[in-house]
């Protein structure tokens, strides 16, 4: 009752309004399908929460918060939500469907990305992060995976499944102190201890680590077990850029470094002066 399904175990459900082509990816707490809206005739995406039996009030409440936190931010850069509901005993919400890969798959494919490449990627990811910021909302999950570029090069961020809002941040009672939300290779030393009270900041940090990893082809750090990662990522630097490629100016390695600072102190306190850094 209420435990999540495995990521093989693909729900079975009828949206009504909506017709389910295929699957496009699966999570461990949602799977998505490319689907089409019959009411506008045209392709979506539409996640679902992969639940069984009964949904507790604390998952309906934490999924719906997902789908509301991103129906605030209207941006080029950022997967608009359109609608939500419920079909029993699924949840579900339905997204605008990009014509794109994520920035991992890119990644995976060729490895070190093209400095050009790079920059631009970022420059859009900084302009949605700091969209997110004006609303006092924080991703909590930025990685490679949550990026979609498409053919022509425009990025957009997806999946704010594990933001907040820093204004009413404790007051839903769905994030708790202790509570890791985030993914290793991207997570800020602070979001380990305690992600009720991430902020900004730490969204620079895992902003830092994707650009790493476009830049070197690999992230910041490889741990063969949470704890090994928990050691890398509160004590060890990663390795410089400069010993994996020649090509970046110092200026980029600098802000990279910066940006992944141990300490929310010691970052840029605000994306903005990243933006300018990679916009000129």
């Amino acid at each position: 009752r209420g435990r999540v399904l495995c990521a093989r175990c693909t729900p079975r459900i009828e949206v009504p309004g909506y017709v389910l082509e295929r699957t496009l990816g699966e999570g461990a707490m949602g799977v998505v399908y490319l689907a089409r809206d019959l009411r506008q005739n045209m392709p979506v995406a539409l996640k679902v929460l992969k639940v069984r039996g009964e949904i507790t009030p604390e998952v309906r409440a934490r999924f719906f918060r997902e789908a509301t936190t991103a129906a605030q931010l209207e941006h080029r850069h950022i997967v608009k939500v359109i609608n939500m509901g419920e079909v029993p005993p699924f949840l579900y919400f339905v997204m605008e469907y990009v014509r794109g890969r994520s920035l991992k798959s890119w990644i995976d494919e060729h490895k070190k990305l093209p400095l050009s490449s790079v920059v631009r990627i970022s420059v859009q990811v900084g302009l949605a992060l700091e969209h997110a910021r004006e609303r006092h909302i924080v991703h909590r999950d930025l990685k490679p995976e949550n990026i979609l570029v498409q053919d022509d090069g425009l990025a957009k961020l997806a999946d704010f499944g594990l933001a907040k809002n820093i204004l009413t941040s404790g007051t839903s009672g769905l994030t708790r102190p202790g509570d890791g939300l985030g993914t290793l290779p991207y997570m800020p030393p602070e979001q380990i201890e305690d992600a009720l009270n991430a902020d900004h900041r730490s969204d620079i940090y895992s902003f830092g680590a994707t650009i790493y990893h476009m830049l070197t082809g690999e992230p910041p750090f490889k741990g063969r077990t949470t704890l090994e990662y928990f050691k890398m990522i509160r004590e060890q630097p990663p390795r410089p850029i400069s010993q994996v490629r020649n090509d970046v100016p110092r200026v980029i390695e600098i802000l990279v470094e910066k940006a992944l600072a141990k300490r929310p102190e010691d970052r840029f306190q605000q994306v903005g002066d990243m933006l300018r850094i990679l916009q000129q």
